[in-house]
């Protein structure tokens, strides 16, 4: 047996938890269950004895507790005021850190934290994510901004990544820093785990190699249990000898250790469990468009208060950011869950969706009722609203009800009666009458403009029927904008260059769909990268489905077995705005992946993350990205935005989306496969992503991310049919600017009537935000969030202090 460390020695502090994985290989009902077995058993070992402290964080935990265990909640409450209890993490649930978006991450504390002020009247600054699948290298300015100081986490492991240290300063490219601690062997003690003894002599050597105090963590977790009795013994024993150990929690570690010289850890900690990138395609769709959604109803609704006075739905909203924040649970949304659990996710991300929707669409019609009515009743007038902070200059789609009237000829004229450019394209019902259109369009940040659809005999266009396409041969296509050539056996990009610049955007086969071999288990455990040999789909039919003074739309089916992709590509008369790559995919493989290969013959990519960028090599390994991929050649920069997709590779200029993978369900090396048995293979059946690619000569990430928002958070298209309105019909309900930064939220504050507005700073050069002639300093990479009220701008945090 190791010798005891002196009395001198650096504390050894035991921290007793019990990692409770809500969902996983269990639904949700069994971890609420579990849940609140976990907390009696941990309130028991309290109850037995003096010495022994607990830990515990997600505040969704204990909302379950408060409503249907309020005794077990009573006694929580009691050892929390004795400081036995105590609450680490503050965030609403453990989650995934790679996919969510950072105003996500910034939500999971604000509701968090609150629910604990609230509750417990404790301030929670130990951030703590032990069982995530890695984090951005925004995280410390995350933390930082919402009230964190440090952070406690244990992957990616020594295995996956070097540290200097298990206990290190990590910075984030704004200068923000948080103490980090890695914690070794594993969060938990169970009987597939290192037994407590041995965990702890092993710790004790890790004190006197380093110098410094560690954290051992004990207790049964995952499935919850909490610390055994068995365990404190244990401790106790060890105590009576004077071991120089201790029952303790993180925040005692960070506010004992010296900080001074610490290592310094700047960028990224990944990386882990590269599948969980792209698994669960379902999931990830709509959690992008729960988290877009309710962004643009929370900016409308914040619209409506500051024009009508109207309440805000703050708690409506609150309820649908609690719904995704759990959903955002790391073995849900990295997609490790049983298939049943996954099931129940899509169906709780679908209602926060149609909550947002709603929500949304109160914005809508309450800001269309202060415009002014319509020029001519009998034109079908709509209005377009943009909800994001920038500009929104596209193509836009919308179907005017004309009353199934496919007679009369039409022209689009917007507010002060100017004629736009228009052409009829495919309607999404094929019933005789329905026109829909499409027309280039630039509405204001949080602003809108009226536009009528009305009969002009001499000057209108008359609706085609409604079947738009038929089968060719062609392989080439030119806009005025763009011209494109396709490949006759894949039905890739061959080549396709915007003649407006003359940029090649494409510096091979683009958008080539290769099925490559993937016999990872869910996680990818194992492996940093995937395959990049693989079988191209095959080419199978061409079509063009509509062409006019807008755009041209080409329909390519591709096939490979029993999976298809069928790809609708917008290239714009426009060369200033992007080609839209419109996918839907059918596939039925198994063990497989799918790439989409993009040659840029790029220098340099950098992927927007949570709360800004991060720049990787294009070394082939898979790495997390969120909206948008920047991509930097000798001669030009290419933008690449997407709305359902978080998983990349880049090799040798070329840069992959790894669109889908169909691994088994929860399968876990070192389980083998065997052959023959009964499996359910994930991500099977059909799927729809959307991909925007433009470049230029020069392209700032600022305009990426404005890319990114039109696609993900679209204009709002709606009929104009308010009486009593005295607005324009077109205007700016709030004018706040930036120069290099990218605005991202609209909301009212959790406590009263100011504003909140966020913006992150991307070019690292210190920018400002300002209103009505008041300003804001932004850092250099830097995340601000902005109380507007009857003073102008004042500073806040995440939290809206």
């Amino acid at each position: 047996m190791n010798t005891p460390p002196s009395h001198n020695a650096p504390t050894l502090h035991l921290i007793g938890n019990a990692h409770l994985d809500p969902v996983w290989l269990w639904r949700w009902q069994e971890g609420c269950a579990e849940a609140i077995g976990t907390c009696w058993a941990a309130i028991d070992r309290l109850d037995e004895g003096e010495g022994f402290i607990f830990t515990k964080g997600e505040a969704h935990i204990y909302d379950w507790i408060e409503r249907l265990e309020p005794t077990l909640f009573a006694r929580i409450r009691h050892y929390i005021a004795q400081g036995r209890w105590v609450v680490v993490n503050g965030w609403w649930i453990q989650p995934d850190c790679n996919v969510p978006s950072g105003e996500s991450v910034i939500r999971q504390a604000l509701y968090g934290k609150r629910y604990f002020a609230q509750k417990f009247g404790v301030e929670v600054p130990t951030g703590y994510n032990v069982d995530s699948f890695g984090h951005p290298g925004t995280f410390p300015m995350l933390l930082q901004h919402t009230g964190s100081t440090s952070y406690t986490f244990m992957r990616p492991g020594p295995h996956e990544m070097d540290l200097p240290a298990e206990l290190f300063t990590w910075a984030s490219p704004d200068g923000s820093v948080v103490t980090a601690f890695r914690i070794q062997g594993a969060y938990n003690t169970s009987k597939r785990e290192l037994p407590l003894p041995e965990k702890i002599d092993r710790h004790q050597q890790k004190i006197a190699e380093s110098g410094h105090a560690f954290m051992c963590f004990y207790g049964v977790g995952n499935h919850g249990g909490a610390p055994t009795i068995e365990n404190i013994t244990e401790i106790e024993a060890r105590l009576a000898k004077g071991e120089n150990l201790k029952f303790s929690d993180p925040e005692s570690l960070f506010n004992g250790v010296d900080k001074t010289d610490l290592p310094r850890v700047e960028g990224e900690l990944q990386f882990h469990a590269i599948g969980c990138y792209a698994v669960a395609s379902a999931l990830k769709t709509l959690n992008r468009k729960a988290e877009s959604l309710l962004e643009q109803a929370e900016a409308g609704a914040t619209i409506v208060h500051r024009q009508l006075g109207l309440p805000y739905p703050r708690q409506q909203f609150e309820t649908l950011w609690r719904k995704l924040l759990f959903n955002q649970f790391h073995d849900t949304l990295g997609g490790t869950s049983l298939e049943s659990a996954c099931l129940d996710s899509e169906r709780d991300l679908s209602m926060v969706i149609v909550g947002a929707e709603d929500l949304l669409n109160d914005a809508v019609r309450q800001l269309d009722r202060t415009i002014a009515r319509p020029l001519d009743p009998t034109d079908a007038t709509f209005v377009v609203m943009n909800f994001n902070g920038t500009s929104a200059n596209g193509l836009v789609e919308a179907e005017p009800w004309v009353d199934k009237d496919n007679v009369s000829r039409r022209v689009l004229l917007d507010e002060a009666g100017h004629s736009i450019p228009f052409q009829y394209i495919d309607p999404h019902g094929k019933t005789t009458g329905l026109q829909r259109i499409g027309f280039n369009l630039d509405v204001p940040a949080y602003g809108y403009r009226v536009l009528r659809f009305a009969v002009d005999a001499a000057r209108g266009i008359t609706a085609p029927g409604v079947g738009f396409g038929a089968p060719s041969d062609a392989l080439n296509f030119a806009t005025a904008g763009y011209a494109l050539t396709i490949d006759p056996e894949t039905g890739a990009i061959a080549s396709l260059t915007n003649r407006l610049t003359g940029i090649e955007l494409l510096a091979g086969a683009g958008h080539q769909a290769i099925v490559v071999e993937d016999n990872s288990d869910t996680w990818s455990h194992g492996t940093d990268r995937f395959g990049f040999v693989g079988v191209p789909m095959q080419l199978i039919s061409t079509s063009t489905i509509d062409a006019g003074p807008v755009r041209t739309t080409i329909k390519l089916v591709s096939a490979h077995g029993s999976s298809s992709m069928t790809t609708m590509i917008v290239l714009p008369e426009d060369g200033n705005l992007p080609v839209e790559l419109r996918v839907h995919l059918d596939w039925h493989e198994r063990r497989h992946l799918l790439r989409l290969a993009y040659p840029l013959g790029a220098e340099r990519f950098e992927y927007e993350v949570a709360g800004g960028w991060d720049a990787r090599p294009d070394n082939g390994r898979e790495v997390p990205g969120q909206r948008w991929v920047r991509a930097t050649t000798p001669t030009h920069v290419v933008g690449l935005v997407n709305d359902a997709k978080y998983s990349y590779a880049a090799l040798d200029g070329t840069l992959f989306i790894t669109a889908v993978r169909s691994p088994v369900f929860a399968h876990h090396d070192p389980i083998a496969l065997e052959p023959g048995a009964h499996y359910r293979y994930m991500d099977q059946g059909e799927q729809t992503f959307t991909l925007h690619l433009f470049g230029a000569p020069a392209l700032t990430r600022k305009q990426v991310a404005t890319a990114a928002d039109a696609l993900n958070k679209p204009v709002v298209t709606t009929p104009h049919v308010s009486r009593d309105g005295t607005a324009p019909h077109a205007g700016q309900w709030l004018d706040i600017t930036t120069d290099t930064s990218a605005i991202g939220t609209l909301k009212m504050a959790e406590d009263g009537d100011d504003a909140i507005i966020r913006a992150v700073e991307l070019d690292g050069i210190a920018d400002a935000i300002s209103h009505a002639g008041s300003s804001l300093p932004i850092p250099a990479r830097g995340i601000i969030s902005a109380r507007l009220g009857a003073n102008g701008l004042t500073l806040s945090d995440g939290l809206e202090r």
